[in-house]
């Protein structure tokens, strides 16, 4: 994953199956258009703040984007090339665990660079603030990482703290302790001023622009908010375009209050355990084999992950729990990683083996048995040659959970914040959904 690779969490809308309320993060421009109109008679749509910069009014996705760059792929995946603006390009840049700051908060001229010998890859070997700097009420020093490493997505044969162990400093190596500009995400993941390339773009709209924080968007309206029973399960859910393993996690702060991470970190969601599912948008399931299920008449495959990790060790707030992204990467090389022979550049995954099974390095076992490698995929529903069956850069599905809603929690409204913590690069997804809680 270099500079100009970013991941697209972008779409959340709230469901009335099974007689309670869900929140989803979603990728809209993945979804097939039959999922989209069976979903039409279950789900009450709604977007999160993050999608107001669509051409639509906040009360319509169904309209198309009039953007040219950003969250624009539903082109890719529907037949009508839905969209939902710019959701998916909110987050924070230059985050390392043991600091104070994301570098786009401290720097407002900041040029994004990391060390050789991938210097392209930001947060590659790099902690961006002086060593002596700790996260907000994280104890101190919080100088290594925490994180056990049977939870670790990538480079998993370094050993911990050498100089091979190049995503140390990264945020899921200490779930929760690197800082975050915004809870919500910061639009384009910068400054205008600040050079970070790539994706870290952002049109600005009437709604919002370049750097403007997640937190400070308008509420969905009261009456168009899902509603959710103390006591009970949530389903949530997200989805991944360039994978850059790590893990997340669900929080919930009071609406009346500033929407701070302090706020949030108050009252992280616990999972379900058991729930952790792999859900395919796509009628038809990419590198489908023998071992494939049939897909269901609903036209959506589920797959429950058959060993989730999960990790409340290491963590903050200290004991909240955390799910590992259950996607592997397909690293390209092992450039100045452990272990560099076993996968050696620069071709990567477009070398003599690819696609295939014996294309690139698989970081760990993929969660479906029918995953075979990279795939030889192209059109709808496809990332080119960039994805397995439930491997790597796996854009045809949600990764869902159920969270549990804490029995004692007061009636009343809360925003929820999804928040991924990145291991490859020194990034941090988020995304805020508003929500009525009931007894």
């Amino acid at each position: 994953i270099t500079l100009h690779h970013v991941l697209y969490p972008v779409y959340l809308f709230v469901s009335a199956i099974d007689l309670y309320f869900s929140v989803y993060i979603y990728c809209i421009f993945r979804m097939h258009s039959l999922f989209l109109f069976f979903f039409f008679f279950l789900m009450i749509r709604r977007p999160p703040r993050s999608t107001l910069s669509s051409s639509s009014a906040a009360s319509d996705v169904y309209k198309r984007q009039d953007l040219t760059q950003g969250c624009d792929l539903g082109n890719r995946a529907t037949v009508d090339g839905l969209s939902d603006g710019q959701a998916c390009l909110w987050w924070s840049q230059g985050c390392s665990i043991g600091c104070d700051k994301c570098m786009t908060e401290i720097d407002k001229d900041w040029t994004a660079s990391a060390a050789p010998p991938q210097a392209g890859k930001i947060g590659f070997r790099t902690r961006y603030c002086n060593a002596s700097f700790n996260s907000a009420g994280a104890p101190s020093p919080m100088m290594s990482s925490t994180l056990p490493k049977e939870a670790w997505t990538l480079n998993l044969n370094a050993i911990e703290g050498s100089e091979q162990d190049s995503y140390r400093y990264n945020p899921w190596r200490a779930p929760g302790y690197a800082p975050i500009v915004d809870p919500c995400g910061q639009a384009g993941g910068k400054l205008s001023s600040q050079h970070i390339g790539g994706d870290s773009i952002f049109t600005d709209n009437k709604f919002a622009s370049m750097g403007d924080l997640g937190s400070n968007l308008p509420a969905t309206p009261t009456d168009k908010r899902p509603r959710w029973v103390a006591g009970a399960n949530a389903k949530v859910a997200w989805g991944p375009l360039y994978n850059h393993g790590g893990g997340y996690q669900y929080r919930l702060c009071p609406a009346g209050e500033p929407l701070t991470e302090r706020c949030f970190q108050k009252m992280p969601l616990e999972f379900d355990r058991t729930k952790q599912t792999m859900v395919w948008n796509t009628r038809e399931i990419p590198g489908a084999t023998s071992k494939t299920p049939v897909v269901p008449p609903n036209q959506t495959l589920r797959w429950p992950v058959p060993h989730p990790v999960f990790v409340d060790n290491g963590t903050w707030p200290i004991g909240s729990s955390w799910a590992r992204d259950p996607i592997p990467r397909i690293n390209d090389n092992n450039l100045g990683l452990a272990d560099p022979e076993s996968c050696p550049g620069p071709k990567g995954t477009d070398g003599p083996d690819c696609p295939g099974p014996h294309c690139g390095c698989l970081q760990f076992e993929p969660p479906c048995p029918w995953d075979e490698g990279q795939l030889n995929c192209t059109g709808a529903g496809c990332h080119g040659n960039g994805m397995g069956s439930c491997s790597s850069d796996w854009v045809v599905g949600l990764i869902e959970d159920e969270v549990k809603i804490p029995e004692d929690l007061a009636a009343g409204e809360y925003v929820l914040s999804w928040r991924w913590d990145a291991e490859e690069t020194a990034q941090i997804w988020a995304n805020c959904a508003d929500v009525i809680v009931t007894n």
